[in-house]
């Protein structure tokens, strides 16, 4: 991702003379002024669709400040607030990867199991897309041993299955019999959320459990996030062909604590872990921006129900099924780095973007949109969900996109 350090969209101030206050409120006291072009960082924004306010630190000539500055005073607003919406990383579900491969390689007799016919290996299979019934098949199976590798594989199907308390009880059982760096990683992770998790009320719908703050988020508001998160993912598993033969699980709340729970940036909108995960603000509604974050988000869901995907593909393909385009201002950046080779290939974007700062996101994501864009202009005969079920092509195509994309 180095080759990202030259940003695709600086965030920066748009007019001289521009007050920075000390709150929202216009009649806030100043903490200084601003000359345009001042680069500026987001710390996080104040609302939610109408973002009115955020609060910013800003570089000036001698010093850094923080402040609140109204969006109308910001360039590059458009494409942050993108990135902000799809920061949907993906760190926790590839910690539980890396519990699978540990198990795989410091167990070699339940490594056969796992792929192969029995019980184990069947639930092994069905912990993406089936959690409570590959619990259900290792139960029985932890009934008749206690094995440390066995025991973290179940609790990976526990806390999938969003029963994060017996998640740790296996896990903590695990550790006790058996050091596993990995899975003492992703335990005290979960740990850590649960501590910090208030969202006790539930709602369950056709495809989707939601999971929500009955303090913060009216009945009436959830039951209007459930209906869209029922109709995104509908639309979206439709398009692209996975099957959950068990409900989805999103979780909604507070700002603070989502941040305490996924220790998260501040400025992220959402993020998909194997559950959808997203903050609001206290009295929040429904609106267009959360359901263009739950399109996000069950996008990554479905996918992780059909394999393992770049991070580019999996990235463009979200922003696509949640409405966004690539901005004017985006296109001529890219061209612009494009000519002076400063763009990595796609498989060079990596795979991990959960410790990208706001302003790396923004470019990471413009350039994951304007290749997946590339693909629906380019490859009409293939719709999307032919690639998913041909993934060996994925190589070709890339190739193939990184040149039209002159990387």
């Amino acid at each position: 991702m180095s080759a990202l350090l030259l940003l695709l969209l600086a965030l920066s101030v748009k007019n001289d003379h521009t007050p920075l206050r000390s709150g929202c409120d216009a009649e806030s006291d100043i903490v200084a002024t601003l000359a345009a072009g001042a680069p500026l960082t987001i710390r996080f924004a104040m609302s939610g669709e109408s973002v009115a306010c955020y609060k910013v630190s800003v570089q000036t000539a001698d010093k850094t400040v923080e402040g609140y500055l109204p969006a109308t005073a910001i360039e590059g607003l458009e494409d942050f607030d993108k990135g902000r919406r799809n920061a949907a990383w993906l760190e926790t579900a590839q910690e539980t990867q890396q519990v699978a491969n540990s198990i795989r390689a410091s167990a070699p007799s339940l490594a056969l199991s796992v792929t192969g016919q029995g019980a184990v290996g069947e639930a092994s299979r069905l912990i993406e897309t089936q959690p409570a019934k590959a619990l259900e098949l290792l139960q029985p199976e932890l009934r008749k041993k206690k094995n440390p590798s066995l025991l973290a594989l179940a609790g990976v199907a526990a806390w999938r299955a969003d029963d994060s308390r017996l998640a740790l009880e296996y896990w903590k059982t695990a550790l006790d019999m058996q050091p596993n760096p990995d899975l003492e990683k992703i335990y005290r992770r979960v740990q850590r959320e649960t501590k910090g998790d208030q969202s006790g009320d539930k709602l369950i719908g056709l495809r989707v459990v939601l999971r929500y703050d009955g303090i913060a988020i009216s009945i009436e508001t959830a039951r209007q996030m459930l209906d869209a998160l029922d109709q995104e993912f509908a639309r979206v598993s439709g398009a692209l062909g996975c099957s959950a033969q068990e409900r989805l699980v999103a979780i909604v709340q507070t700002r603070d604590a989502y941040r305490k729970t996924t220790d998260a940036a501040e400025w992220s909108a959402g993020q998909y872990d194997g559950r959808i995960r997203v903050p609001v603000l206290e009295g929040q509604g429904m609106d267009a921006s959360m359901r263009r974050i739950f399109a996000h988000e069950s996008t990554h869901a479905c996918l992780s129900m059909l394999g393992r995907w770049p991070a580019w593909l999996q990235e463009g393909l979200a922003q696509r099924f949640s409405g966004d385009t690539l901005s004017a201002p985006a296109r001529r950046r890219i061209a612009e780095l494009t000519r002076n080779k400063q763009l990595p290939r796609l498989e060079n974007l990596g795979q991990d973007w959960s410790r990208l700062d706001s302003e790396h996101a923004v470019a990471a994501y413009a350039l994951s949109l304007a290749a997946v864009s590339l693909y629906y202009e380019n490859y009409p005969q293939y719709s999307i969900a032919d690639l998913i079920r041909n993934p060996d092509r994925l190589a070709q195509i890339t190739q193939d996109l990184d040149q039209r994309l002159g990387l």
